[in-house]
């Protein structure tokens, strides 16, 4: 398993980590503005492919937009 898979699995085995994870990127950028396909290519660079989706689809469920 690369170190990439594990870090992804360990961020989203429950949701304890969103709430770090957010608190990073609004440190950056208005949650509740922030465009989807923005935080997309933001979160893929950050993240990966696989972890972008679930990041922005919990800003998105917790801030709308």
């Amino acid at each position: 398993m690369s170190e990439l898979s594990r870090i992804t699995e360990k961020l989203f085995k429950d949701n304890l980590n969103f709430p770090l994870i957010l608190r990073q990127i609004d440190s950056k950028v208005n949650l509740e503005e922030y465009p989807w396909d923005e935080c997309i290519a933001d979160q893929t660079k950050r993240y990966g492919a696989e972890a972008a989706p679930k990041i922005c689809g919990y800003i998105k469920e917790k801030y709308g937009n």
